[in-house]
């Protein structure tokens, strides 16, 4: 690693009304390092990367590149000096090609004339796509993969645009084992190029695996910086909570006898999956692992009513139902929080107690308009129940951190006192702290007698939460584990077993 400084950050502040988002952080990145940059939601970092890529100027400090001080700096300056970002939240066009996303921007024609050799526009995305080990036709169009294929390319689009220095803000979220260590190998070679990462997460053994150098945010504040190599995983999480470690591990409530909630015989949908047949009880958390591609989102949106099966029968209750819609599933007690949080779970410009209360406003409907009376009554329960954090019922649910508005999408469906909840990545980008805060939550649902099935592509998270787990592979049903002392790799021994 070449000791040269590319970003260096001095006494930056940015503050908002109310909020001192960044408070005099300064902030060095060396030549050829991956330097990881960790906090709870909440804690700064976005803003620190929005200033850093030039969508925020600070209300005072300076901004150095490869030595020279910024003085009118613009995300088109941040890309011009080589800063490629990788956000954290998909931001890629999904009614265009692989090959258009990838290459968006830099398409035009070199003759001069409205002409795109769309031969060589498809050539070259292929060969970009190959180098972080991705084959798939790139003249389709983006909605046609699913978000962890969406994130690699999205990885690829930065580096095609030729990022000197990149920032991958949660870039494991939504990949595979496999996946991420293509991911890794591919860091590593952009440090032997000489080219500097900044590295986001909060999964932690990740950071400690990857990075060379880890600052730690809290509250605005730049608390801690210290060589990977020295400082601890508890140490790390104590620096980001100002407080001592939480542990992630749920115990498991033994319930017998409970009654059967769902029943799926023999589901079949075409080219997702076939032949899944499992049950869910009152009280129980089902987890539904396995590699991503596997189908299990796939099975959760046709159980939830959004795509129709083939084959196959569902039970609700023991009796048999024809799920044909969302609308269907909803009226039946079925609820789902999908994996895209952003773009399927949440109405951003909608106020907290809007997004909680959209199930249930036809029965909030009176002769003279909406009970807004009672509506703010049942929002008031919930966020107090599920302790969320938000300074107003009338706040935009954009604002809230990612741990908060997926609390918020949990108090709609218990507001609608649903018999099932579907969990699809239920911490995905989520802080270590508001994890375990979910995980109790989820824990205490079932707890009360709801049944849960949750999806996740963490196996810890999986083996934490479970009574029992369901394990897919390539759209099949490959085998079941009880809770108990299971580790990751009996997950994955069953998933990628031939038999």
């Amino acid at each position: 690693m070449d000791e040269f400084p590319v970003i260096v950050l001095e006494k930056i502040n940015k503050e908002f009304p109310g909020v001192k988002a960044v408070n005099n952080v300064s902030f060095l990145l060396n030549k050829g390092e991956v330097h990881a940059l960790v906090g709870e939601n909440g804690a700064g970092k976005s803003t620190l990367i929005n200033i850093i890529i030039g969508l925020l100027k600070p209300d005072s400090g300076d901004i150095f590149i490869n030595g020279v001080k910024q003085e009118h700096y613009s995300p088109f300056i941040a890309r011009s000096l080589g800063i490629g970002i990788v956000p954290q939240e998909l931001n890629l066009f999904p009614n265009k090609s692989v090959a258009e996303n990838i290459f968006f921007g830099m398409i035009k024609s070199k003759t001069g004339f409205p002409y795109i050799n769309w031969t060589q526009i498809y050539k070259q995305a292929k060969e970009a796509i190959s180098k972080i080990g991705l084959n798939l036709d790139v003249r389709l169009k983006i909605s046609n993969f699913t978000i962890a294929i969406q994130q690699l390319i999205q990885i690829t689009r930065a580096l095609a645009f030729g990022a000197n220095i990149l920032i991958l803000d949660e870039p494991t979220a939504s990949l595979t084992i496999q996946e991420i260590e293509n991911l890794f190998r591919l860091i590593k070679n952009f440090k032997e190029e000489g080219k500097s990462i900044i590295f986001i997460s909060h999964n932690l053994d990740e950071v400690k695996k990857i990075s060379d150098r880890i600052s730690i945010m809290r509250d605005g504040n730049l608390v801690c910086t210290a060589n990977t190599k020295d400082i601890t995983i508890d140490e790390i999480i104590k620096a980001m909570a100002g407080r001592e470690i939480v542990n992630l591990k749920i115990s498991h409530n033994k319930r017998l006898d409970n009654r059967n909630v769902l029943t799926v015989k023999n589901l079949t949908r075409k080219k997702e999956f076939s032949n899944i047949n499992f049950t869910v009880n009152e009280g129980e958390i089902l987890g539904i692992a396995g590699l991503i591609g596997s189908g299990r989102t796939e099975l959760a949106k046709c159980i939830f009513g959004e795509t129709l099966p083939n084959s196959g029968e569902i039970l609700w209750l023991g009796k048999k139902v024809k799920i044909n819609s969302t609308n269907s599933a909803i009226n039946l007690g079925l609820g789902y929080v999908p994996e895209d949080r952003r773009h399927e779970g949440i109405f951003p410009s909608l106020s907290v107690s809007e997004n909680i209360m959209i199930p249930l406003y036809q029965s909030l409907v009176r002769l003279t308009g909406i009970n807004h009376a009672l509506k703010n009554k049942i929002a008031i329960k919930f966020i107090k129940e599920l302790n969320i954090k938000t300074s107003s019922l009338n706040k935009q649910i954009r604002f809230l951190s990612g741990g908060n508005q997926q609390k918020v999408i949990l108090a709609r469906w218990l507001a609608k006192n649903v018999k099932l909840l579907i969990l699809d990545e239920p911490t995905r980008g989520i802080d270590v702290n508001s994890k375990k805060e979910i995980h109790e939550l989820i824990r205490n649902l079932a707890d009360s007698g709801l049944a849960v099935i949750v999806i996740s592509s963490e196996l810890e998270e999986i083996i934490n939460l479970s009574d029992r787990i369901m394990i897919m592979h390539e759209g099949k049903l490959k085998g079941f584990l009880k809770s108990g002392e299971i580790k990751p790799e009996d997950i994955l021994k069953i998933a990628l077993n031939n038999n």
